[in-house]
């Protein structure tokens, strides 16, 4: 597939209340990817919201389930009771919390617990930071500067960790082994208080981590991905730089440490990005959310850590978070938005 035919044809969708983060995960057991949504709304509207997909593109109208907290911006996924259907942990910024919603299997969900968190959660991901086989999550607390761990048990319940201290007003993270010890690390992006930097913390296989050092990004880094833009096996990092209007790759060297990054222009208010092969070449792209300018980025990678300039595709409108995935089984990924009123599929017609 030539990068110059990169093509994808929108379908809009309703799916709740002021979206903020979007994944895709198959809920129903049907193996159709579905579409999750969780959405800020208003006081009684903190939800998440799944569209069950038939395979061929199609979407059922939007099965809400309330997250119980305030201010309901942030998700992931994990099977949290291992009963084999896939639960989710929402952040909640007003009541400084994560709710733990366990999955039916059905696209339908119930809320089971919920874990304090410092001051400002904005952000989560999910490891299994101790390595007993369950799923942990890691939770990035802005306003007080560090990261709340919650170890996961086998029924579905956490057990707080020491919090990881960051500093500054951290407002992403990715999870990733950046030194190839088989140990889950952690990337956060730091840019308040006039930092511009990426922190890593290395895992220590106990569910506690420690500092090993920092990589200079752009202006205000926001958010940040994980791949192997260079095919050299060692993880690197992409961050989206919101004052600047770039985005940072940082190609790693397998000991934690990074290179000095190279700043792509992606235009104003990159605030969400993805890794994926979006042309089916075998090299690593990235799609890139870009708030203000109302639309989604491709940067079409070289292969070789360097990618060419981006391609442009309309997001629906101020877009707060993607996620990809093959949505209609075509072999082709497609990349899902989140914007202010509802959700945009843009499916991957490339030829």
């Amino acid at each position: 597939m030539a990068a110059q035919t990169l093509s994808f044809t929108p379908l809009p969708l309703s799916a709740g209340s002021s979206p903020k983060s979007i994944h895709v995960a198959d809920f129903n057991g049907d193996h159709n990817p579905d579409i999750v949504v969780v959405n800020a709304g208003g006081i009684n509207q903190n939800n998440i919201s799944v569209l069950l997909g038939d395979g061929g593109g199609g979407f059922s109208n939007p099965i809400f389930t309330p997250t119980g907290g305030l201010g309901s911006i942030a998700l992931t996924i994990g099977d949290y009771n291992h009963d084999g259907k896939r639960d989710i942990a929402a952040v909640n910024n007003i009541t400084n919390n994560v709710s733990i919603l366990l999955g039916n299997g059905d696209g339908t969900f119930h809320v089971s617990g919920y874990y304090a968190t410092h001051q400002g959660p904005v952000a989560i991901s999910t490891g299994d930071f101790n390595r007993d086989g369950n799923f942990d999550l890691a939770v990035v607390n802005s306003s007080t500067a560090d990261v709340t761990i919650l170890l996961g048990k086998q029924d579905g319940t956490f057990q707080p960790q020491p919090d990881v201290y960051v500093g500054g007003g951290p407002t992403g993270l990715a999870v990733g082994d950046f030194n190839g010890d088989r140990i889950p690390d952690l990337a956060v992006a730091n840019g308040s208080l006039g930092l511009q930097l990426m922190e890593i913390f290395l895992g220590n296989g106990d569910g506690t981590f420690r500092s090993a050092g920092t990589a200079e990004v752009g202006n205000e880094p926001y958010a940040v991905a994980v791949g192997d833009f260079n095919r050299d096996r060692k993880l690197d990092l992409a961050v989206a730089n919101l004052a600047a209007g770039n985005v940072s790759v940082l190609l790693g060297n397998g000991d934690s440490t990074f290179r000095q990054a190279v700043n792509y222009p992606a235009r104003t208010g990159p605030v969400a990005l993805k890794a994926g092969d979006f042309n089916k070449d075998g090299k690593v792209d990235l799609a890139v959310c870009a708030n203000v300018s109302n639309a989604v980025l491709v940067f079409l990678g070289n292969g070789d850590g360097t990618f060419q300039a981006p391609l442009s595709f309309p997001s629906g409108g101020f877009c707060n978070s993607l996620a990809r995935g093959d949505l209609n089984h075509d072999g082709k990924p497609d990349i899902v938005i989140a914007y202010t009123d509802g959700v945009t599929v843009l499916f991957n017609a490339s030829q």
